[in-house]
């Protein structure tokens, strides 16, 4: 069912938000997002032929706050990369529309690892890298369905199917920061182990 992934992880990560976050503005706004996202999604509204998400317009007007705060170099950066993003996941649903059966395999998954993969290729920061990935499939979906609606083929923008879309890839760049977090705090304590096992021991008087 379209827009499964998107409730289950989107409350996922806000009761980890809200109730295992250490008390910071990030919690705050990691919890408001996710609450404010699951509340529009159910809404959406005519802006000329195309028919958006609320959740949709609410997330690319967050994204582009964030951008806002960037430096002119770093803005430049993301929106190049956000390109990338953007025609891989035009390209794809093209393909996917005008001849399906080099789709194979699970489609969201196929999708999510090729996003994954511009993004960990392309970007080393965790923040930048979740900003370039939204900005880019927000993009990509307004001009899919901008191409797709000038061939009497209309396709909302901010459908179920990008927001699960969304959902998983943001939330497999979370368990990665995750795991990562965890793999380094566990070398740091096989290193200690190994620094207190090899000192010297004082003898005693």
């Amino acid at each position: 069912m379209e827009g499964f992934l998107f409730y289950w992880f989107a409350w996922i990560g806000w009761v980890i938000s809200t109730f295992f976050l250490h008390k910071t503005s990030l919690r705050w706004k990691v919890s408001m997002l996710l609450l404010i996202s699951i509340m529009l999604s159910t809404t959406s509204v005519w802006i000329g032929p195309f028919f958006v998400s609320y959740t949709y317009l609410f997330l690319l007007v967050m994204v582009c706050v964030d951008i806002s705060r960037l430096k002119t170099s770093k803005q430049l950066y993301v929106l190049f990369i956000s390109l990338i993003v953007m025609f891989a996941y035009v390209g794809f649903c093209l393909l996917e529309l005008y001849d399906p059966v080099w789709i194979f395999v699970n489609r969201q998954w196929l999708l999510t690892a090729i996003i994954l993969y511009i993004g960990f290729l392309l970007v080393k920061d965790d923040h930048m890298r979740c900003i370039v990935i939204l900005l880019g499939l927000l993009g990509g979906d307004f001009l899919y369905s901008l191409i797709v609606t000038n061939i009497s083929m209309p396709h909302p923008v901010g459908q179920p199917m990008l927001l699960d879309l969304v959902a998983t890839v943001l939330m497999l760049l979370f368990i990665w920061k995750v795991v990562r977090s965890l793999a380094s705090q566990f070398d740091w304590l096989l290193g200690k182990f190994q620094r207190q096992k090899h000192s010297p021991v004082k003898p005693n008087n």
